[in-house]
């Protein structure tokens, strides 16, 4: 099974106005603070596909698991105002796994969330289309020094992510770091065809989806494939066909919301 996993940048001010203040009052039948919230935005704001998400993660409730639910909406509502990070199979949930002394750098959800939203039943993921850990403000700051000036930390993280996608994690962090925001681990917020970035699948706003990262998974897909038949990149093109080896999205109405198709080709720059 692959992973799409993406980064999310986000302070906890941020978090409570984008996300857990408009939701709580949709959840109690009040949409004039979620009304009053689109109405501040520009006008480059996806209006409409902002209010739908918020209604559809409204639905959850909490007996439901969080981190496929009404946690997973958060770095998916994020990804609509800040730029966000793209890895495929990059996940610090990964790394905890193999390495545990790396968890000092997760801060539990149990300590961010807000009471009505319970906390995930493991902070690191288990499954495609979820919320993973988060990396607070402090350990932001902390993991990235580590990872300049610590060879170990540096060494692990190099042999799970491969250098060119631990630059992309990087970023993210410095990103987050910057704005004394901390940084949301998620699957499938976005989902990168490889053989034809056009037609990838994105449940944010795709133009805050930094590209490198996609590019990077296109490149070492078209390596495998040119390893395995010897066929050149228009070969590949005209004959590879990419199979998901994910889930399909659990809910088909969110499916038809969210996909966007035709940006990606502007955006990357390249099919």
């Amino acid at each position: 099974m692959g992973f799409d996993i993406s980064y999310h940048p986000i302070s906890r001010s941020q978090m409570e106005e984008w996300y857990f203040a408009p939701l709580k009052a949709l959840r109690d039948g009040d949409e004039s603070v979620i009304n009053g919230f689109i109405g501040a935005q520009g006008e480059e704001f996806f209006h409409e596909k902002y209010l739908e998400h918020m209604k559809y993660f409204a639905t959850f409730d909490e007996s439901e698991p969080s981190e496929t639910g009404l946690l997973y909406g958060l770095p998916i509502i994020g990804g609509f105002f800040r730029d966000y990070q793209y890895v495929r199979g990059a996940a610090f949930s990964f790394v905890i796994e193999r390495y545990p002394e790396m968890d000092r750098y997760r801060t539990p959800w149990s300590e961010v969330l807000p009471s009505w939203i319970p906390a995930p039943n493991n902070d690191l993921l288990e499954e495609n289309y979820s919320a993973g850990i988060f990396i607070g403000p402090e350990h932001v700051k902390e993991l990235l020094c580590d990872i300049d000036s610590d060879e170990a930390v540096r060494n692990i993280f190099t042999e799970l992510f491969g250098a060119d996608n631990l630059g992309v994690f990087q970023f993210a962090l410095q990103d987050a770091a910057n704005t004394d925001s901390g940084l949301i681990e998620a699957t499938e917020v976005m989902e990168v065809q490889p053989f034809d970035l056009n037609n990838s699948t994105c449940y944010s706003d795709i133009r805050f989806c930094d590209p490198r990262g996609a590019l990077i998974y296109r490149e070492v897909a078209l390596a495998q494939v040119r390893e395995a038949t010897g066929m050149n990149a228009d070969e590949i093109a005209e004959n590879v066909v990419y199979q998901k080896t994910n889930h399909e999205v659990p809910n088909v109405e969110m499916e038809n919301l969210t996909k966007k198709k035709g940006l990606l080709s502007k955006i990357f720059g390249k099919k």
